[in-house]
């Protein structure tokens, strides 16, 4: 049995992809909603699952929610709701609330009123879809935050045969090297020096300011 408890509190797309992400992996859940028949279906999966109403702090209380590590406000269709479930989550001591919204004026409140993470699925998309678009496939950005990315990309051509000291990597593309594969799925080879010459069919991985990712765009054309 896990040591960890995850509440989930509305199972709406959104709520009902994170449930089915996490029960892949070793962790109590705990989820919330107002439809039985969505609480039905992931009953297998659940230590705990509750039909009814996620602002009722009393019913959070006797669903476990306090017991939780972390807690998803997956329903951000109604403010008023989210905002009532962050508040509660927190008053019943949960270290971590994370909440979903779909506007800025909303992230806004939410972040206000104690919510330790909010996310808007679909402007991350959004971002994500703009991201392969503007690099071709040729990059894959990992968002840490909104300040800093973990790009991959394979090595642009024009870098071949030369050095990371002779490329200037950081001073001119804001690119900090984590590590090299020498082909797909390969181990990260994080052992090399600023002589090192750099091969063909290599891919690279470094730790980037999101303000310079643009810069990325056009060096696989």
């Amino acid at each position: 049995m896990s040591d960890r408890t995850i509440g989930i509190l509305g199972l709406g797309i959104f709520g009902s992809s994170v449930l089915a992400a996490l029960a892949k992996h070793d962790i109590n859940i705990i989820a919330i909603d107002d439809h039985e028949e969505l609480i039905n279906q992931f009953e297998p999966v659940l230590v705990r699952g509750v039909v009814g109403d996620i602002t009722d702090e009393e019913l959070l209380l006797s669903a476990g929610i306090d017991t939780c590590d972390t807690v998803v406000v997956a329903t951000g269709e109604n403010l008023e709701s989210s905002v009532l479930a962050v508040m509660h989550c927190k008053d019943l001591g949960v270290p971590t609330v994370i909440a979903k919204v779909k506007s800025h004026t909303a992230k806004k409140v939410l972040e206000k009123i104690g919510a330790d993470s909010v996310i808007s699925p679909e402007y991350e998309m959004g971002r994500s879809l703009a991201q392969t678009i503007l690099f071709h496939n040729s990059v894959d950005v990992f968002q840490l935050d909104k300040n800093v990315s973990i790009v991959e990309m394979k090595i642009p051509a024009s870098w071949v045969g030369q050095s990371l000291s002779q490329l200037n990597l950081r001073g001119r593309y804001n690119l900090n090297i984590l590590g090299f594969r020498k082909y797909e799925n390969a181990p990260l080879d994080v052992q090399f020096g600023p002589e090192d010459l750099l091969q063909s069919d290599t891919s690279i991985m470094a730790i980037i300011n999101n303000q310079y990712l643009d810069n990325l765009a056009n060096l696989n054309e």
